[in-house]
């Protein structure tokens, strides 16, 4: 659902906007994974993801768990938003959290680099794509 002015009866922020666009849709066209990311055998996929953290009503932490996995690298968009409420959940359920300054980004440059410097140095580790080695 929509957060919704207790005052107003009206939706309001970026959730608003996310419903009026019908995005965070499961299949269709905007929903397709780009071909250079399209998941392989043994890849982990998140079902469910409606709202801005990537844990909210999602079955992420089921699987990190069930995996044994206890480090999360954060990447994408936005940065002040999707990205700073993924990283502080995944913080306070004890997860290791990376995130790569260089692979998120925010509406303008200000809040990416405001978003790090006042944020992410509290719940995260900052780092660049070149300084993290990936293995299957």
């Amino acid at each position: 659902g929509k957060f919704i002015d207790k005052e107003e009866n009206s939706a309001y922020g970026v959730l608003e906007n996310i419903a009026d666009h019908d995005a965070f849709k499961e299949s269709g066209e905007t929903a397709d994974f780009i071909d250079s990311m399209n998941p392989v055998d043994g890849d982990l996929i998140c079902q469910n993801k409606k709202g801005l953290c990537a844990f909210y009503g999602t079955d992420l932490d089921d699987l990190l768990e069930k995996n044994g996995i206890d480090t999360i690298i954060l990447a994408g968009f936005l940065t002040n938003c999707c990205i700073e409420s993924t990283m502080r959940t995944a913080y306070e359920k004890g997860y290791k959290v990376i995130t790569l300054f260089d692979c998120c980004c925010a509406a303008s440059i200000d809040a990416h680099e405001s978003s790090f410097k006042h944020s992410f140095e509290m719940f995260s580790i900052r780092t660049t794509s070149n300084l993290v080695e990936f293995s299957s």
